[in-house]
């Protein structure tokens, strides 16, 4: 996948087949050109189809994502033909992109913060040398 695609992208959704087993296996060098780059979610489809051809159990690719990408990711199985599991899916997407916005600004913030404090931290410390040195010089001069 050339990084044209999801150049600018805050996340992208991986699909597979759960009654193909080659269309999870494929889907591995997605896997790991987006892991380079940025957050993704993973997502099977034809859950309509689970119970008579899956070939994909849900505990596979949940080992498989948990190994690759972390314990906190989540792998969705939905049915874009029935339409279920879709509207949570990118609800949940949009949350986490929502969380992930709210934790840089207050990283951000308190960057800004802590160079604020330190810079007044050091001015402080410039203050009290200036101070000394100033301390210093009327001492020194006649014996006072």
């Amino acid at each position: 996948m050339a990084p044209m695609y999801y150049r600018g992208a805050n996340a992208a959704i991986l699909v597979y087949d759960i009654t193909s087993e080659e269309s999870f296996n494929d889907m591995s060098s997605w896997v790991e050109e987006l892991r380079k780059n940025m957050a993704e979610d993973l997502m099977g489809n034809k859950l309509d189809l689970a119970s008579t051809k899956r070939a994909v159990p849900l505990s596979r690719t949940q080992d498989y994502v948990a190994r690759l990408l972390g314990p906190d990711s989540v792998v969705h199985e939905v049915s874009a033909k029935d339409d279920n599991g879709i509207e949570e899916l990118f609800l949940q997407i949009t949350r986490k992109l929502v969380e992930r916005k709210q934790e840089l600004e207050q990283a951000n913030r308190l960057k800004a913060e802590n160079a604020i404090t330190l810079q007044h931290l050091e001015n402080e410390r410039l203050l009290q040398l200036q101070q000394a040195e100033d301390q210093s010089r009327r001492s020194t001069c006649c014996g006072i």
